[in-house]
């Protein structure tokens, strides 16, 4: 009889977690999309940034911090926990991935005299969802073109990719006596939609 209670008990609690996951109307989520595209504007001056070879190491080390503050720690997919990725297109046609911290890492040590990546149309931002994990999802799209150069600033390697960031929005509580909260969006992996050399590459 006390495990039927118990098991009756682990059941009222569960369902009263769902319950208690916040439910988002269309002004809050309309928040949520609005501080997304901040964000990704934000990372997209931080790539940048961490790409730019005039800047001084401590300012693109700086960039690079910045930039990964805007990227979960760590996340659960399929049963096992993992940092999010970026995935690069190479110059031989080929798409890898790695961990994103190694990517600005290897972005700063970019095998080319002058590299320059700017963003060559508005980013897009998907609706978000509400997933089983009790957070909001989207997806936000943008346009990234690369290029690298010699030392007389000849272009030696270009492309332009269309890439997708995985989103993930939470609204967090952070003076329960107000009632107010605080809009949280963390970025997942990045991955490579489309790549297109530039013109002659």
């Amino acid at each position: 009889m006390a495990s039927y209670f118990t098991a009756l008990l682990i059941i009222f609690s569960s369902l009263a977690g769902l319950r208690a996951q916040p439910v988002m109307d269309r002004k809050r989520l309309a928040e949520f999309h609005e501080l997304t595209e901040r964000r990704v504007t934000d990372l997209q001056l931080y790539i940048s940034m961490i790409a730019d070879k005039s800047l001084s190491p401590e300012q693109r080390e700086q960039a690079v911090e910045l930039a990964l503050s805007l990227f979960e720690k760590d996340y659960e997919v399929n049963g096992a926990r993992r940092s999010p990725y970026v995935q690069v297109s190479r110059r031989d046609g080929t798409v890898s991935a790695v961990p994103v911290g190694i990517y600005f890492k290897n972005l700063m040590r970019v095998k080319f005299d002058k590299v320059e990546i700017t963003y060559y149309d508005a980013a897009v931002v998907s609706g978000f969802e509400k997933g089983a994990d009790g957070s909001y999802h989207a997806t936000a799209t943008y346009y990234q073109q690369f290029k690298g150069m010699d030392k007389n600033g000849n272009l030696v390697y270009g492309s332009r990719d269309r890439k997708d960031i995985s989103v993930s929005a939470r609204s967090a509580a952070v003076y329960a006596h107000a009632g107010k909260e605080d809009l949280k969006v963390f970025f997942g992996d990045i991955t490579v939609k489309d790549t297109v050399p530039i013109p002659g590459f």
